[in-house]
């Protein structure tokens, strides 16, 4: 047994951020990703896979989203969703919605209907400001009934800039909101002074590789531990790697046992 296999044993994991999508279209969404962050992905994006690869590094959980780029996709994207939660119990379903789309109200119920945790929003992709004011409505809807995720930072766009996040941030006080990739993807400096609120929590995905590991654990204890995710961002990273950087990141037992998941638990009142 090697020592990361022996350190596995002695956590529950619980990955907080993953994409998935139908076998049919999987390996060219994935593609897409990758050209879009200008990396290649590791793995290609089924359902099959993350569960084999999450598995096989000790994960027990998932929680899995994807995203519209338009209006027309969200209700088939939520009813996948939705699916593919209903056939694996480990899975913990986040919808999709769109700030152009019409009866936002009545998606939102039928998200809720489906048995879903909550949405998933990515600017960057589906191209709008995230304090928008077509945005506004979705917020004003969810605010006391579903967690946000979102997509935050990008040093090529500015849809997602933590300082938008935090003026919806300021004008919902009970939205809870999980601001992905520790609250700004490639501009990390401007988290600490938009995004130290009471509202939002974060997710390690796409930073263990990218800020190092000594800077990516002091970002976390500068947010919080306690308002810290461990998630993957599959299918953009190597599985087993990034379960790796995150173990040899230097935390103490009790950091990594709420990272890994006793915080997501706790947040989406996850009893296992």
């Amino acid at each position: 047994m090697t020592n990361t296999e022996s350190i596995l044993e002695d956590y529950d994991i619980i990955d907080a951020h993953t994409h998935i999508y139908p076998m049919k279209i999987s390996m060219k969404a994935s593609q897409n990703i990758g050209r879009f962050y200008r990396l290649p992905p590791r793995h290609n994006g089924s359902v099959d896979e993350l569960v084999t690869n999450g598995k096989a590094c000790g994960v027990k959980g998932f929680l899995v989203c994807s995203v519209a780029t338009t209006p027309e996709q969200v209700q088939s994207i939520n009813d996948f969703i939705a699916e593919e939660c209903a056939l694996h119990p480990e899975f913990y379903g986040f919808g999709t919605l769109h700030p152009m789309m019409e009866d936002i109200g009545c998606e939102i119920d039928r998200i809720i209907n489906l048995g879903l945790r909550g949405i998933k929003l990515h600017p960057d992709f589906q191209r709008f400001n995230v304090d928008a004011p077509e945005a506004y409505s979705i917020y004003d809807m969810v605010e006391d009934r579903l967690p946000i995720l979102f997509h935050i930072g990008d040093d090529r766009y500015d849809y997602s800039h933590p300082r938008r996040l935090s003026k919806i941030l300021g004008d919902f006080k009970h939205l809870r909101a999980i601001a992905a990739h520790l609250g700004g993807f490639k501009v990390w400096d401007e988290v600490k002074e938009y995004l130290i609120k009471p509202n939002v929590w974060f997710d390690t995905s796409s930073t263990l590789a990218l800020l190092g590991k000594e800077a990516a654990k002091e970002h976390m204890r500068m947010l919080g531990i306690d308002r810290c995710f461990f998630g993957t961002d599959y299918p953009l990273w190597d599985y087993q790697r990034e379960v790796q950087n995150f173990l040899t990141l230097g935390l103490k037992d009790d950091e990594n046992r709420r990272i890994l998941s006793g915080n997501i638990k706790a947040f989406l009142q996850i009893c296992q």
